[in-house]
């Protein structure tokens, strides 16, 4: 990852906690082996590359227990995957049964909300017949646990499944539940927004996912700084429910930005996963 200063030296470190907790619990599950995929870290400015690759590595590879052999198992097992030679994963490498036989790939996601108290957490999409007999104006998204995908970020894990054939799932954690969205579901919705015709108002509220083309990420530690970016928001009610999380501890970490001003943000550790049905069952079938 880009080196893009404290804050985001901080959240990547919640982030990277969300990705831990997720793995952890999906390592517990039988019937199921989970590793680390794609390469997560902070750079120095000074070492950053503008030469990005044209797609973004997954975070997570899913396995069935069922479709590994046990030597297969064992080298998961000890393997970082992570770190290894890209060329190893491709058909005829030494380790092509990773890609070959991965079930599901996961992007995760995390915001630092208490997610069961925000206030549109248990909103509905309108129906046909509801947005027929009241349009709207406006097309905002629910003030909820949203699902956040970056339109940059759709786009390079679309080429990676493109090169690799591997299902994507989009993760979000928060600190009591968290909630999933398969890749292609938005990808089919962008690509319905963008048809001749569309009513891109009714398409969202219908459908309960969001398309900002211009949303706003400031940067605290660069004093208001920011940038604008498309954003996907998929609401609860459009996505599948990861589980419920719970025992999580939240802090608060002190950094000093580059401009030499204070900068804190919530830091979270700990806690576990309680999976719903849903979501393994969509992991397991992803790939069918």
């Amino acid at each position: 990852m880009a080196g893009r200063g404290i804050d985001f030296e901080h959240k990547f470190k919640t982030s990277r906690w969300a990705e831990d907790l997720l793995l952890k619990s999906l390592r517990k599950e039988a019937g199921i082996v989970a590793i680390r995929f794609g390469l997560s870290e902070v750079k120095a400015d000074r070492d950053i590359k503008y030469d990005k690759q044209a797609f973004k590595e997954p975070d997570l590879l899913v396995f069935k227990t069922s479709d590994l052999t046990e030597q297969e198992r064992k080298i998961l097992d000890l393997s970082d995957c992570s770190a290894q030679n890209p060329e190893k994963l491709k058909p005829g490498g030494e380790l092509n049964f990773v890609i070959a036989k991965a079930c599901a790939a996961i992007e995760v996601e995390f915001s630092p909300y208490k997610a069961g108290e925000m206030k549109g957490r248990y909103w509905k999409p309108k129906t046909v017949e509801q947005w027929a007999r009241r349009p709207l104006k406006h097309a905002k998204p629910p003030s909820a646990p949203n699902i956040w995908i970056k339109g940059e970020d759709l786009d390079r894990l679309n080429k990676w499944n493109a090169e690799f054939g591997v299902p994507i799932a989009v993760a979000h954690i928060f600190d009591q539940e968290g909630f999933a969205v398969k890749l292609k579901a938005v990808s089919k919705f962008f690509k319905k927004l963008n048809q001749a015709g569309c009513d891109k108002l009714e398409l969202q509220v219908t459908t309960g996912i969001f398309y900002q083309s211009d949303y706003s990420y400031d940067r605290v530690d660069a004093q208001g700084a920011g940038e604008k970016k498309p954003v996907f928001n998929v609401s609860p009610a459009a996505a599948i429910k990861i589980g419920d999380v719970k025992n999580v501890k939240v802090e608060s970490q002190l950094g000093l930005s580059a401009s030499k001003k204070y900068v804190t943000h919530s830091i979270f550790s700990g806690g576990q996963i309680t999976f719903s049905p849903e979501f393994l069952s969509m992991l397991k079938g992803m790939r069918a």
